[in-house]
């Protein structure tokens, strides 16, 4: 039987409007965002591709081990799904796992969880239900959901939900994925950042 293949993907081509500053690059006990995502996929994928916004590619060079790519001319800004796409047409692998580059709690253990369940054939994607709250951009999706993506892009419906609507998702919640507490926390404006910074490790 054919190992599986998987390419880590980290969205890092976001604009960071409500932050001030680019995300990715935001320091947090002494590491930028973008790192944990990297430290949480690195050995659990066979390559890693960053995603990054064409102002921001200079920055991620230190990464030598890591491609840097930018979104397809024909879909740059059009948020996560051409992310995802650009990826997933310029690569060859059978599950790409996503993480975004704002989530500095995210783990290696979480990521090994997720992938446990792609042992399903007719799953497409793999997706946390945390609080109630659908958590796409913290999943794993199947090679196949690329031309659904594509057709996506094409009639401009660019919300992640709208892909999982035309898929066979298997939603996983916290008592599936071994959870700490703090995995799924994402940083979206300066006041969040704070308050991460304030609290005892």
């Amino acid at each position: 039987m054919k190992i599986p293949t998987f390419i880590g993907v980290l969205l890092a081509g976001g604009e960071s409007r409500r932050f001030g500053s680019p995300k990715a690059f935001a320091q947090f006990q002494n590491k930028s965002f973008y790192e944990y995502a990297i430290d949480a996929l690195k050995d659990n994928v066979d390559k890693l591709y960053i995603v990054s916004h064409p102002v921001l590619e200079e920055q991620f060079r230190n990464e030598a081990s890591i491609s840097i790519i930018q979104d397809l001319p024909e879909f740059q800004g059009n948020g996560p799904l051409a992310g995802i796409f650009t990826v997933m047409q310029k690569t060859n692998s059978d599950w790409y796992v996503i993480l975004p580059c704002d989530t500095p709690f995210v783990t290696d253990n979480l990521v090994k969880q997720l992938i446990t369940f792609t042992n399903d054939q007719s799953i497409d994607a793999i997706v946390p239900i945390i609080n109630e709250r659908q958590q796409p951009l913290i999943a794993v999706y199947h090679a196949r959901v690329a031309k659904k993506i594509e057709q996506l892009l094409k009639d401009k419906k660019l919300k992640m939900t709208q892909l999982l609507g035309t898929c066979n998702v298997k939603f996983v919640n916290d008592q599936d994925l071994q959870l700490q507490g703090m995995e799924f926390e994402n940083i979206n404006n300066k006041a969040e950042y704070e308050k991460i910074n304030r609290k005892p490790i």
